[in-house]
């Protein structure tokens, strides 16, 4: 089957497309149900099986194949997140010279985290077949480099450059941000949205506290919400005084644990709100689908608090 090519602007893309199987087994399943919650330091939610893991390396294994066709010798090939950490090694082995980077979007975790993972060496040396690998923070690429001390496949040779199997590459912690000021004027335009006036009229004074994230366990939503409860009770004088607003838009549904979180989330605000709202007065409002960046900007502005937890660590 040949690849779909879609043109927008000067970028070309190149889509490939995916059976059930391979989507089962390569994302829901080892992607997100083995290495999202093991570098998140969730072994609890970690659930290995053998078909998941052979489909993780099979369909990174198919995409090496649809890439290579379409590289050209001087090109540079910069690859994103723990989907695809196989992916320069099976380019590698299909005789691909170039220059190729990784960066993690997610923490990295300490070497007893990892190792509990069946097939960590091989993740590990799929990393190093990179030419650069990058990492938020400076603790994961510690984590990383005591991965490498730890297990005997590699050594840091100083000045960010490491080697292992063979190879020698560059390790480092890149900081990611937006761009500020375009979204600074981006939030001061929002203010005239009608949706935002709506807010702002809804709240009548109040002050609002407003949390934004992905539907995921790492995020810590539910201990937001005990906390907040809490605050409530110990605070008195606060009740009708100030809003939570928690929008939250699902997130992989497919996976048990995210569709159980979902209710989980659901319920828990339904209770503190049962429990604690007057007839004027909600504590917390929970949505639970997507707000366009716009309405979310101009929300942003309206916030006294802005609430983020993550509990990855």
């Amino acid at each position: 089957q040949p690849l779909a090519r879609l043109e927008q602007g000067n970028i070309t893309y190149a889509l490939t497309d995916l059976t059930d199987t391979d989507v089962e087994e390569y994302y829901h399943g080892f992607a997100n149900r083995v290495l999202w919650p093991i570098c998140h330091y969730r072994l609890d939610l970690a659930e290995y099986g053998r078909k998941e893991m052979a489909g993780y390396f099979r369909v990174n294994r198919f995409f090496a194949h649809r890439l290579a066709p379409l590289i050209e010798p001087d090109d540079l090939i910069w690859v994103h997140d723990y989907h695809l950490i196989p992916l320069a090694a099976e380019l590698r082995q299909m005789g691909l010279k170039n220059r190729i980077g990784f960066f993690l979007h997610i923490p990295w975790p300490p070497a007893d985290v990892l190792f509990t993972m069946p097939v960590h060496e091989q993740i590990m040396r799929g990393l190093s077949h990179y030419d650069v690998v990058g990492f938020q923070t400076d603790h994961d690429l510690e984590n990383f480099a005591g991965c490498l001390r730890r297990e005997g496949i590699g050594d840091e040779l100083g000045e960010g450059r490491y080697s292992s199997h063979g190879r020698t590459f560059k390790g480092g912690a890149y900081a990611i941000s937006i761009e500020t000021a375009a979204f600074a004027e981006f939030a001061q335009r929002a203010a005239t949205n009608s949706m935002v006036k709506k807010a702002r009229l809804s709240i009548e004074g109040r002050s609002l506290i407003i949390g934004v994230d992905r539907l995921d366990y790492s995020k810590g939503i539910t201990q937001r919400i005990d906390a907040f409860e809490r605050f409530i009770l110990a605070n008195p004088a606060q009740q009708g005084r100030v809003t939570y607003l928690q929008i939250t838009p699902k997130s992989r549904s497919e996976v048990p644990e995210y569709e159980a979180m979902q209710r989980t989330v659901a319920e828990q605000a339904g209770r503190v709100n049962g429990a604690l709202s007057a007839v004027d007065w909600v504590p917390i409002r929970y949505i639970n689908r997507s707000v366009g960046r716009h309405i979310l900007a101009g929300l942003y502005r309206l916030g006294k608090v802005g609430l983020v937890t993550p509990c990855g660590r």
